[in-house]
């Protein structure tokens, strides 16, 4: 079978770098172009907690030596989904860089929401030949309860979907 498409999913785990090191082999062997993609999950979908952050810089130790404590700030919605997006976009960055410098044609994606979901329809808007994923993610327990993100690809994807491990 000839891949002129791959489309690799990442997010520095080390089952993904894995995956990474197969589709680059894949991509020599077959001139063919890699997407990279990672999917930055929606912010504290899981939890009704927003996160709590303080400010850096801002506390203050009084003179009666306790320490002026500012206001947390709540981050929640698309403003905690901003933040993971950009350092999946860093990521992402990296890597690139990485694979053209070894002289692998390279687009990238970094999507958020679903895993599974954006995934397949990354790979069938960019009509992918070949899906490589690693067979854990970085999501420990909460991959237990929701099912695999890679089960999930193989199931819905339009092509081949190799599961590296």
């Amino acid at each position: 079978m000839m891949y002129n498409k791959i489309l690799v999913a990442y997010d520095r785990s080390e089952d993904s770098e894995k995956a990474l090191h197969q589709a680059v082999k894949l991509a020599e062997l077959n001139h063919a172009s890699i997407h990279l993609v990672h999917v930055s999950k929606e912010s504290h979908k899981f939890s009704n907690q927003p996160e709590i952050r303080i400010p850096y810089g801002t506390g203050s130790i009084g003179n009666e030596g306790h320490a002026g404590v500012p206001s947390p700030v709540h981050e929640s919605g698309r403003d905690g989904a901003l933040i993971e997006k950009s350092e999946g976009e860093a990521m992402v960055r990296e890597v690139k860089e990485t694979l053209y410098h070894m002289g692998v044609n390279v687009d990238s994606d970094v999507r958020v929401g679903d895993p599974a979901k954006e995934i397949v329809d990354l790979a069938v808007m960019t009509e992918a030949d070949l899906i490589v994923i690693g067979s854990r993610g970085l999501s420990g327990i909460k991959k237990w309860m929701l099912g695999s993100v890679s089960q999930k690809v193989a199931q819905q994807s339009p092509c081949p979907v190799l599961i590296v491990k």
